[in-house]
């Protein structure tokens, strides 16, 4: 934890004393049990202890729930776009990581996804939360991923959901180029042979991984509050996935 964030911490304390009657929850981040702050139109989305979101406590989980008994801690990890609680559980895991970003400097490298600087089969694990929404060509991006990594690699590509379909705009005008529907992992089962998802209902509930935010048409709503997230969990070769039991 970098000074802001232990200083921001130490509100947790106090937020508990302002809303002592707000529903209670549990990060499995930083392992604060408290009310969770709202953030804009999102109820119960921030940990007031160590900031992490909803999207965060779930990949967080899920990278958990896959290596914590994994043996190989020779393993080599390439975290794109890194994230601050998913660095250090790596960091922590792995004698071998690599941090990377196309604009950060305060990362090991930089490079456009579309075109990984690495040799072939060079990473066991590789983690890339999101940046699919930006690149041109994503299924350049997909292929350099599959790749840099090693034949019996695993790959986590999380993606927000917007609807069914994906929409993609390529004019250079819109926010993303593409807007992820649930037919997004199609395309990451183009090169990999086996894609497993997490949802937020397979964690406990005392975590709050859910996004409130009253997107009943989204298609991961299970309510007219609530919606999923969701971790694909791509597999170079599918008995690699027989890692995670």
């Amino acid at each position: 934890m970098n000074l802001k964030q232990s200083i921001k911490s130490l509100r947790a304390p106090f937020f508990k004393l302002l809303y002592p009657h707000k529903q209670k929850f549990t990060c499995p981040i930083c392992l604060y049990s408290g009310p969770f702050k709202d953030k804009k139109s999102r109820l119960h989305a921030k940990c007031p202890k160590c900031g992490e979101n909803e999207r965060a406590r779930l990949q967080f989980l899920v990278v958990q729930q896959l290596f914590d008994q994994y043996q190989n801690l020779d393993a080599k990890v390439l975290h794109i776009a890194p994230e601050h609680a998913i660095q250090q559980y790596f960091q922590r895991k792995f004698k071998h990581y690599t941090s990377a970003d196309k604009f950060r400097n305060n990362v090991d490298i930089q490079f456009d996804v579309m075109d990984i600087p690495f040799p072939d089969a060079s990473f066991d694990i590789l983690f890339a939360s999101h940046i699919l929404l930006y690149p041109h060509d994503d299924l350049k991006a997909i292929s350099e991923m599959r790749r840099v990594l090693k034949p019996d690699g695993i790959a986590i590509i999380p993606m927000p959901i917007f609807a069914q379909k994906t929409v993609d705009d390529y004019s250079g005008q819109a926010r993303w180029t593409h807007q992820s529907g649930m037919d997004y992992f199609d395309r990451y089962r183009q090169f990999f042979p086996q894609v497993k998802l997490y949802y937020s209902h397979m964690f406990p509930e005392q975590h709050q991984l859910y996004l409130w935010d009253n997107q009943p048409d989204n298609p991961l709503a299970v309510d007219a509050v609530r919606r999923e997230e969701v971790v694909p969990i791509c597999y170079v070769s599918p008995q690699a996935s027989l890692l995670e039991n």
